[in-house]
């Protein structure tokens, strides 16, 4: 465990904090340690001038697994598991930023993946640009997410109020936000990346729809428990449009027009008329998010992209409804079926 110490420009103080910790005891050696610890401090240094408030940032830790490192630092208790995303085809993880208690209040600590510190110090300068785009886009979770705990403290550690909305599609439908911000703040730094997250979406646009169908059929089949089959089915379309939170936030961090720069995505939609309005509307809440971030009124903000996940759901022949406790899919292969099940289910409660 070592210690950074920021100081001002010269021109100006940076939004950095005094100091913060650095873990690069992955690496055996010391003099690999002491040249990734220095490369990431420059490259904090690098977001920070680009206008990113790190203010906020507890440390930063480089380690083999992530999301390890990140259950370590935040001590949760034994068996609870964060929601967060499922591992996404022909991606991998190489970075993350966790909230992390300290002396009462809630800081943000990143966690990068080993092989993204090599790529720090390597003689390469694409790669040591691979690197400083992910180490900027953590550094932008943290100036995000600081600021939505300072407007929302109760939304960190304590059980979301939702409503009568489902816990799980609510806090996916804040992650849509979050990726975008990050994205958005930090797409100027690889904007090359955009293709990828294209692909991703289209990825999920093309596999969701006949996953659910899967999920539903095991659960009639009796291999899974209704209870299974609905946290599935939230995960599967939360992380849908999670990755569409990392495309248009992109594309917005470019000062790019959707349309203009996704033609695989928009050769996608026109198939799916639906689904392209969705998208739109999408695009228009997460863009209100982005110029309202500094006055936003209450967690009920986060309810238009709550409701589109809901509504692509509808569209892809499946809502979930609460009785009393319990939360129940319904499937349907007609719109006019939807309509009659919820008329139905409405006089049921």
């Amino acid at each position: 465990m070592r210690e950074l110490i920021f100081s001002t420009d010269g021109t100006g103080h940076l939004a950095l904090p005094d100091r913060c910790s650095i873990n690069v005891s992955c690496f055996g050696q010391q003099e690999v340690q002491e040249a990734v610890a220095q490369a990431l401090k420059e490259c904090l240094y690098v977001a920070a001038l680009a206008g990113i408030d790190l203010t906020a940032l507890d440390g930063i830790t480089v380690a083999s697994d992530c999301q390890a490192a990140a259950r370590s630092l935040q001590d949760l208790p034994a068996g609870q598991v964060p929601l967060e995303m499922s591992p996404q085809p022909g991606a991998m993880e190489v970075g993350r930023t966790a909230a992390v208690r300290r002396d009462g209040s809630l800081r943000f600590h990143i966690i990068v993946r080993c092989g993204l510190g090599l790529l720090a110090i390597s003689p390469d300068q694409q790669m040591q640009r691979v690197a400083q785009a992910c180490v900027a886009h953590e550094a932008a979770h943290v100036e995000h997410e600081s600021h939505l705990y300072r407007m929302f403290p109760e939304s960190y550690g304590r059980p979301l109020e939702c409503g009568k909305r489902s816990r799980q599609t609510f806090l996916k439908a804040m992650d849509v936000w979050s990726e975008y911000a990050a994205c958005r703040s930090s797409a100027v730094f690889r904007p090359e990346a955009l293709e990828e997250f294209e692909g991703l979406l289209c990825r999920a646009l093309e596999e969701s729809p006949q996953r659910a169908l899967e999920l539903i059929e095991a659960q009639r089949a009796g291999h899974l428990k209704n209870g299974e089959v609905f946290r599935e089915v939230q995960q599967l379309f939360g992380d849908l449009f999670i990755n569409a939170g990392y495309l248009l936030g992109h594309i917005h961090g470019l000062e790019r027009r959707r349309k203009e720069c996704t033609p695989r995505l928009d050769l996608l939609l026109r198939a799916h008329s639906g689904a392209e309005s969705l998208i739109k509307r999408l695009e228009d809440a997460l863009q209100q998010l982005w110029l309202q971030e500094f006055s936003w009124p209450s967690i009920e903000i986060f309810v238009p992209i709550y409701d589109v996940i809901c509504e692509y759901m509808e569209q892809c022949g499946l809502f979930f409804v609460r009785q009393d406790d319990e939360w129940r899919i319904v499937t349907y292969e007609k719109q006019e079926e939807a309509a009659a099940a919820r008329k139905t289910l409405t006089g049921w409660n």
